[in-house]
């Protein structure tokens, strides 16, 4: 029989819950829309690339795994098989104290992202996944393929009469020591290597298929050492996307200071209108983001911006334009932004917006300054990247 009945959920457990629904992308808190303009840069720049990738062979270990499902002579859904095999790959990467392991932390239970689904997009993006009919394979589509193998691919000895045929290209061969359970690591055989870098040195933007990305230069080009992506070292080998680089970066400052001011406005607000004790955590931290990125956030033009990245939501668009005046005027009192975040935020999470009028003020009871995370410029996946980059570098 049916039942139902009341869960009782702890106040720390209730903000986890709205961190999960609160609009983030990328791993990233997105109260005002700052991470469009990270995505459509990002996906410009390093096509493919994503925040849950870590190491360049899970771009291999994937369809080679794929691969060893095809040729199992053994029955079962092709997702549990699957997951099986992966549960096994995390395993023996932990063995060899690997870093970058997806699922390393919840191994031997599965992972909720794992290596399929964190690098199937990044797959048919980098040639590796071919088209079919004019479209991308999904998982799905895949695993009905096998599916549909698996019941007619044995004869009643269990003997193999035909193999999947799978959508992947090319590929070089897998590692003597892919079956097994013992240590497994990160490290590009040679031919694995010169693989890969093919794929990667003709690399193009969606938006741009004419133009070699940033990641296809980098890729063929010599090692660099930056921090950021928009670093001068990196814009002498983008060449005509150097001004675009300069102008992320100029962005990825802007978002900065408005993260910072999105966290004072919250800070004031739960403390002077919600009579809430509140600590100035994020208030004494604004003036030090001014200053380390109102400069460059200051020399963003808003009409190259879009130009570079898409129209962008009027609500987002408005807050990047108040943002860089109320710099231009000397950033002096925060809450002259209130109302243009207000819509900002409005705008992407309705009735959880804690900036709201209406019901920003429940919405501010259980947040806690201390776990919302300093302002930051956008990053662009810049670590994924140099980790991606940093594998093929190391097999060369």
């Amino acid at each position: 029989m049916s039942s139902f009945g009341w869960t009782y959920l702890s106040r720390s457990a209730l903000r986890r819950a709205e961190r999960q629904l609160s609009g983030a992308g990328e791993g990233v808190r997105d109260e005002i829309g700052f991470l469009i303009v990270h995505q459509r840069y990002a996906d410009y720049f390093f096509p493919g690339t994503s925040v849950l990738h870590t190491r360049l062979r899970y771009a291999l270990f994937v369809p080679w795994i794929y691969q060893s499902l095809s040729e199992e002579a053994v029955t079962g859904r092709v997702a549990e098989r699957l997951e099986r095999q992966e549960v096994r790959l995390a395993g023996r990467l932990k063995q060899a104290k690997e870093r970058g392991v997806i699922g390393g932390l919840n191994h031997p239970r599965p992972t909720t992202q794992p290596p399929s689904v964190s690098y199937w997009a990044a797959l048919g993006t980098w040639g590796i996944l071919r088209q079919q009919d004019g479209r991308m394979p999904s998982r799905a589509l895949l695993h009905a393929i096998l599916q549909r193998k698996q019941r007619s691919a044995f004869d009643d000895d269990g003997q193999e009469l035909q193999r999947a045929e799978l959508p992947f290209a090319a590929l070089p061969p897998r590692p003597d020591d892919w079956i097994g359970y013992g240590p497994l690591n990160f490290d590009l055989a040679p031919r694995e290597a010169e693989f890969l870098h093919r794929q990667f040195v003709d690399l193009r933007p969606a938006v741009r298929p004419t133009h070699l990305s940033v990641l296809a230069r980098l890729a063929s080009g010599r090692k660099v050492n930056a921090d950021t992506c928009y670093a001068p070292g990196i814009a002498e080998l983008a060449r005509d996307d150097a001004a675009k680089l300069r102008r992320a970066g100029h962005a990825a400052a802007l978002a900065a200071v408005g993260r910072g001011v999105y966290a004072a406005l919250v800070e004031t607000l739960r403390e002077e209108e919600d009579g809430q004790p509140t600590s100035n955590i994020h208030r004494t931290h604004l003036p030090k983001v001014l200053e380390q990125y109102g400069i460059d956030a200051g020399r963003l033009s808003l009409p190259e911006l879009i130009e570079d990245v898409g129209t962008l939501p009027p609500a987002v668009t408005e807050a990047l334009d108040s943002t860089l005046q109320w710099l231009n005027e000397g950033a002096r009192n925060v809450m002259a932004l209130r109302d243009v975040y207000e819509r900002a935020e409005c705008a992407r999470k309705t009735q959880r917006a804690r900036l709201s009028r209406v019901t920003g003020a429940s919405r501010r009871l259980d947040w806690n300054n201390e776990e919302h995370t300093a302002a930051e410029p956008l990053h662009y996946r810049w670590n994924v990247v140099r980790s991606l980059l940093g594998d093929l570098w190391a097999a060369a």
